[in-house]
């Protein structure tokens, strides 16, 4: 399964609906980029990435229950640290209600919610729409290799 950019806001904005995700800033955040897993043509997961300088915010990372347990959130989570790596980006920071465990497992670490970056703090997601009892995580990106990645 490849990942693709995802390009119809509609689709997006369908995905994170049914997975209970905050969606009002999709279409109008044009900083907002979404990635999708698909399998025979049907999207079967989704991340998003907003890069401000060195900070990026990951955001609505999501795969359909029927495929959890294959591997593809952390597939979406690799891509979108490449996709910020290959932006400048130093930081990788998001917001989660319920899966803090799971991204603790893979690397990222907890952080008060005061000490988020600006750039961070003035986003959407974390002014807005996640609740202020969301946790904040980070991790910090690794550098990609020459050619690893195009922006895509």
């Amino acid at each position: 399964m490849a990942i693709i950019p995802a390009l119809d806001p509609d689709i997006v904005r369908e995905l994170l609906q049914n997975a209970q995700l905050p969606s009002a800033d999709i279409g109008h955040n044009p900083r907002a980029r979404f990635y999708l897993i698909e399998q025979a043509g049907q999207p079967v997961g989704l991340a998003g990435l907003e890069c401000y300088g060195h900070d990026a915010l990951l955001r609505s990372l999501l795969v359909q229950p029927a495929y959890r347990g294959r591997g593809l959130a952390a597939q979406l989570v690799d891509h979108i640290q490449q996709m910020a790596a290959a932006q400048g980006a130093s930081a990788l920071y998001l917001l989660t209600t319920d899966a803090a465990d799971y991204f603790r497992r893979i690397g990222f670490r907890d952080i008060a919610r005061e000490a988020a970056p600006p750039a961070i703090r003035q986003t959407e997601q974390f002014s807005q729409l996640c609740p202020a009892a969301a946790s904040l995580l980070w991790r910090p990106v690794q550098p990609v290799s020459a050619g690893d990645y195009s922006l895509r």
